[in-house]
């Protein structure tokens, strides 16, 4: 919540800046300045970072089965948002003092304070950076204890919070019944705790087998694309050639998914 809540205030900002500088008489004076360094970094910090922590902290548990450190992740968030205002606010004004970006020195010396404000901010980046992998070390060394046991941490509204964390590859095995928007929610507050099954769920189901086509596929079009950028034309049709036997070589292959009963299913989850 602290990430979001950082979001908003920062890219609100971030945009405003924005439309300020699509009016073209601030524009001539703002372009090339500070003003247009700190701008951007209002919109991408605030966009990019605050909302790719956010889906961090709130999908971790999900995703490896123990929360991270709560206290930590509230040091690196403050890091982050103390430090980002601390480092790019300064720039604002000195772009509207006329200060440019990528300037080897600057002449005005009624510069310097801001510019050593600017730094610490910073620093104080730098250290929630430090703290973000800090975190995750003390959250891996502690991850019994912060294991979690009912996949549900969140108290969350949605079905992928009804299984267990990390989920099993089939997610559910047996699909519930699910009779609205927010059906596990509904189930919790009628003090349920789960979904019951669907009806005629229960049956065998078939899941597809581990396949490296994905990555394969990928580093083959990594290459086509290095070639057509910088005509190579051999290495773009030899990336090309790489991603049609691949796709040929899985086309070809029968064995392609297996069977899960139920059962097996449902005792692996409980385990």
């Amino acid at each position: 919540m602290l990430w979001a809540i950082g979001f908003i205030v920062t890219f609100v900002v971030g945009g405003a800046t924005g439309v300020l500088m699509a009016i073209p008489p601030a524009d001539f004076q703002l372009h090339n300045s500070l003003f247009l360094v700190a701008h951007f970094h209002n919109v991408i910090i605030g966009r990019v970072v605050f909302g790719a922590f956010a889906g961090y902290t709130y999908w971790f548990p999900k995703a490896f089965g123990f929360r991270l450190h709560e206290g930590l992740g509230k040091a690196v968030f403050w890091c982050w948002f103390v430090g980002f205002w601390l480092a790019f606010l300064p720039l604002y004004v000195l772009g509207l003092a006329g200060a440019t970006r990528r300037m080897q020195h600057y002449p005005e010396t009624q510069w310097q304070p801001l510019m050593i404000v600017a730094l610490a901010g910073a620093l104080v980046i730098l250290a929630g950076i430090v703290l973000t992998g800090v975190q995750l070390a003390v959250s891996i060394r502690q991850r019994d204890r912060r294991r979690d046991a009912t996949g549900d941490p969140w108290d969350g509204r949605t079905l992928e919070w009804a299984t267990r964390s990390p989920p099993p590859a089939w997610n559910f095995a047996v699909l519930p019944q699910v009779e609205g928007l927010d059906a596990f929610w509904e189930a919790k507050r009628r003090g349920e705790g789960t979904l019951a099954p669907a009806a005629g769920a229960g049956g065998a189901f078939e899941m597809p087998r581990p396949t490296a086509l994905g990555v394969t596929v990928a580093f083959f079009a990594f290459v086509a694309g290095f070639g057509l950028v910088w005509h190579a034309g051999w290495l773009a049709l030899a990336g090309l050639v790489g991603i049609l036997v691949a796709c040929l070589a899985r086309g070809w292959r029968m064995d392609t998914e297996v069977e899960v009963m139920p059962d097996a299913g449902r005792a692996e989850a409980a385990s």
